[in-house]
């Protein structure tokens, strides 16, 4: 079977099928099966891990998750891709499904994990999405091991930075997040203006919805003061902040992790 990583095989499926790249999807096609297999051999994929994948476009990615794991499910928004599909995708280890991620049920994908030692997601995301599908996966799912993801290489080094949010501290409760690797703009079809890169989340522990709302109001104005975000809310935040240790008078940025757990525990 042909390579679809590769700008032989992209431009063919491309021709026959009169596709062309939609900038609304922010579609971008991987034509390097190095890259593709590097991205691919991060996750330590095998037949006992089924994997998510979101936005297969024309199946580069796809069809390498196929090679190694147990069985993948890709969601597209697209449904142009559908001749392609039926074209390489002639397995029942592959499973397209025609849905928006953002709107699909999670519990229906953590079934899995009682067919597959592992559950893992590896895609390459659109851009403009980014952060939405991340914190879906983090916010909404417990059974998912491991998320090694292609984004914008500028978001990515925000992302393993000092930066802080309530999204990416709640990563940093549930377990780890690093970059891995820069991947060229030159190797995609059509080469989109900046390059990626390629970051891996591990999740060990369960999802705090408590502490996800105390963060998330904590960072509503980050000018404003913790005391100033949380009063509102929690009319004990005051004595609760004292018993912490927390000067009243920080803000958002200036306090760590810990601190917010702290609150959080204290709290409820």
């Amino acid at each position: 079977m042909k390579e679809i990583a590769s700008p032989s095989t992209t431009q063919y499926i491309l021709d026959k099928y009169n596709l062309f790249p939609q900038k609304k999807y922010g579609q971008n096609f991987l034509i390097d099966k190095t890259i593709v297999e590097k991205i691919v051999a991060q996750a330590h994929i095998d037949r006992q891990c089924a994997v998510i994948e979101i936005g297969p476009g024309i199946g580069a990615l796809t069809q390498i998750l196929a090679k190694y794991a147990g069985y993948v499910r890709s969601f597209e928004i697209d449904q142009r891709f559908q001749p392609v599909y039926d074209e390489f995708f002639k397995t029942e280890d592959v499973e397209i499904v025609f849905e928006d991620f953002l709107k699909a049920d999670m519990k229906d994908m953590e079934s899995l994990k009682d067919q597959y030692q592992r559950l893992v997601v590896v895609a390459n995301l659109p851009y403009y999405i980014t952060s939405q599908i991340i914190e879906k996966i983090v916010t909404e799912s417990h059974l998912i091991d491991e998320i090694v993801v292609m984004i914008q290489k500028e978001v990515a080094l925000k992302f393993t930075s000092d930066y802080k949010n309530p999204l990416l501290l709640s990563i940093q409760d549930r377990g780890t997040i690093e970059y891995l690797f820069t991947v060229s703009k030159n190797v995609f079809i059509p080469a989109p203006h900046v390059d990626s890169a390629i970051i891996k989340i591990e999740l060990h522990r369960d999802f705090d919805e408590h502490l996800y709302k105390v963060l998330n109001l904590s960072f509503q104005q980050r000018r404003k003061t913790i005391y100033n975000n949380l009063k509102k809310e929690y009319e004990n935040i005051e004595d609760i902040l004292k018993k912490a240790e927390i000067d009243p008078r920080s803000r958002c940025e200036q306090l760590n992790l810990e601190n917010y757990k702290d609150i959080t525990r204290m709290l409820y």
